[in-house]
């Protein structure tokens, strides 16, 4: 990765309908670790439908500010680098702001957790440099 400026791709927002997706896998698997034995047959229908409605809705979220503000740093001239990480921080913050309200509100955390936010931490912040354009002086 290089510190030469980028240039911004519009691409760097299809980060949230991957991370609604990502949000919606991790969801059901989370549901299968933690819930899944004790919701009856009758009911499994609706658990699963908002488990996974949830789950789309938590993981856009995530990733809505990360690519808006890769977009802004390629956009101000900022380099690769900076966009990734900058992605990649805000992707951590809202892990951690998630880690920090589940655990006051008595939910369990798992062991899930912390690999989730690693690799979709990682994954965003890759993503959001795949996505920037190098500019024009680094094709010479």
């Amino acid at each position: 990765m290089s510190n030469t400026p980028a240039r911004p791709r519009r691409s760097v927002f299809f980060l949230i309908p991957i991370g609604a997706l990502a949000g919606m896998a991790l969801a059901i698997l989370n549901f299968q670790v933690l819930y899944a034995a004790s919701v009856e047959s009758q009911e499994l229908t609706s658990y699963i439908l908002w488990t996974l409605l949830g789950g789309a809705a938590l993981g856009a979220s995530f990733a809505c500010p990360a690519s808006v503000v890769s977009f802004l740093s390629a956009d101000s001239g900022k380099s690769r680098r900076f966009c990734a990480v900058a992605a990649g921080l805000v992707l951590a913050v809202c892990w951690l702001l998630y880690a920090a309200v589940s655990a006051s509100g008595g939910t369990p955390v798992t062991v899930l957790l912390p690999a989730a936010a690693v690799v979709t931490t990682a994954a965003g912040a890759w993503f959001a440099w795949f996505t920037a354009r190098a500019t024009a002086s680094d094709l010479d």
